[in-house]
């Protein structure tokens, strides 16, 4: 049974907030999204569910939750999704973090119910580097900012693997509706989903989840990661230290192990593409790019990515910019193309493809391709 302990900021006392903190000194700060999550799932989902998970560990672990924000990157480009440049997301989540500080928090925790891989580099950063300078501030030496999305917790765990449907993180599909209906069910239409359960809808990234999502499952992956999450937190108060890159490297080894396919098409006078298939059932995030075509490495500076899919923004992203908080997106079963100024005749051409993938890792991909 869930305690229902009050510990969001917003519906507290000062003489609340500090009984709060007196357990243990942390501030909680959930990070959400109004995005298009299809017909059947509320825009705020990101934050309910970001929400749910600091609520539980904060009971736990002590401290308060601040109410979530809708300060984000990297949202589908859908109807009423609302995203912000970068520069804005870093400079309210530095001050925050900083605000959250100065009135005694001696950890502070970043969760991010949105999920894309750019952000939760971004708050990674941020907080390693406000960590950093507070820290480095007498009688603030304990000080410790942590960042972190659900899908590291999900991966620590090992949510989801060896079943049909192995993913840490989805979008619309199985697991965030199962979250949904365990912590918001009254804000979730199942009945507007496919009757087909091979049915597809727009933004459901992943089988329909109509006849597969549960409240249990989704009440049994939320508990599980708030007691993790919990758990961290009191190493953190007690002046230990979290890896920040360890989940990640977890989730990309467990959750990704279909490589890339690759294929070739031709293109207009000293240009062709080559296409990106993601065959697995979870999102890549590219955030490096090498390429040689027989031998001959291929400049960085005159390639180029898009992915046409419906949902993406089909806008050209050059290879030079790509990095952890620069990367490119290549979701299930979507196509992308790398666009090279290369010519492509028909004959056979060998491929070696170096990709980056989610800022801390990286495969090389070889194949011989005939240009269609």
């Amino acid at each position: 049974m869930v305690s229902e302990l009050e510990v969001r900021i917003d519906r507290l006392r000062p003489r609340e907030v500090a009984e709060r903190m007196a357990v243990g000194p942390v501030a909680w700060i959930p990070l959400g999204a109004v995005e298009y999550h299809a017909e059947h799932l509320p825009f705020g989902t990101d934050g309910f569910t970001a929400t749910a998970i600091v609520e539980r560990a904060a009971r736990v672990a002590g401290g308060i939750v601040l109410p979530w924000s809708a300060l984000t990157i990297g949202t589908l480009a859908l109807p009423w999704s609302l995203r912000y440049d970068a520069d804005l997301v870093e400079r309210a989540l530095r001050s925050t973090i900083e605000q959250a500080a100065a009135h005694g928090a001696r950890v502070v925790v970043v969760h991010t119910g949105h999920g894309p891989l750019d952000l939760n580099h971004l708050i990674k950063r941020v907080c390693a580097e406000v960590e950093a300078r507070i820290a480095a501030t007498p009688g603030n030496e304990g000080f410790r900012a942590y960042g972190l999305c659900y899908l590291e917790l999900n991966a620590a765990l090992g949510a989801q693997l060896g079943t049909d449907w192995p993913v840490a993180v989805d979008h619309g599909a199985i697991m965030e509706t199962s979250w949904t209906l365990a912590v918001a069910p009254e804000l979730v239409r199942m009945d507007r989903l496919p009757d087909d359960p091979d049915g597809t809808m727009l933004a459901v990234y992943g089988p329909n989840p109509r006849t597969r999502s549960s409240a249990a499952a989704g009440e049994a992956q939320v508990a599980a990661a708030a007691a993790l999450l919990a758990e961290r937190v009191r190493t953190l108060l007690a002046g230990g230290r979290i890896d920040p890159l360890a989940d990640l490297r977890t989730f990309v080894a467990r959750y990704w192990p279909e490589p890339i396919e690759l294929g070739a098409r031709a293109g207009a006078a000293g240009e062709a593409a080559l296409l990106l298939r993601n065959p697995g059932p979870v999102s890549r995030y590219l955030t490096g790019c090498s390429l040689a075509i027989d031998g001959v490495p291929v400049s960085p500076a005159g390639m180029v990515l898009r992915n046409p899919t419906v949902g993406e923004t089909g806008t050209p992203f050059p290879v030079a910019t790509l990095g952890p908080e620069a990367g490119f997106y290549v979701r299930r079963l979507q196509e992308a193309e790398l666009r090279i100024p290369v010519a492509l005749g028909g004959d056979p051409v060998a491929v070696e493809l170096t990709l980056g993938l989610g800022g801390v890792t990286q495969t090389t991909l070889r194949a011989t391709l005939r240009p269609a």
